[in-house]
């Protein structure tokens, strides 16, 4: 005699593994997809620190060359 409730629990059990087995592979696709973009962060992170050190560096040169400081022609117009 078949037990109609296994059947079911089998039946439930195949669509559970068919969603795991999608969900894993979802899964992967968005990590490839978030390993593209931590590369393409990296990139914008390395020009980053290049554009502080430099706005840094040129900062510091206008100090020390007192261009920073506005001139006394300036503020007499």
């Amino acid at each position: 005699m078949r037990n109609p409730y296994e059947e079911e629990q089998q039946n439930i059990l195949k669509r559970i593994t068919n969603n795991v087995v999608k969900l894993n592979e979802t899964l992967a696709e968005l990590n490839s997809k978030v390993e593209d973009i931590n590369s393409l962060n990296s990139d914008l992170v390395a020009f980053s620190n290049i554009w502080n050190h430099y706005q840094r560096n040129a900062t510091l040169y206008l100090n020390s060359t007192k261009s920073l400081e506005p001139s006394a022609k300036r503020e007499s117009d």
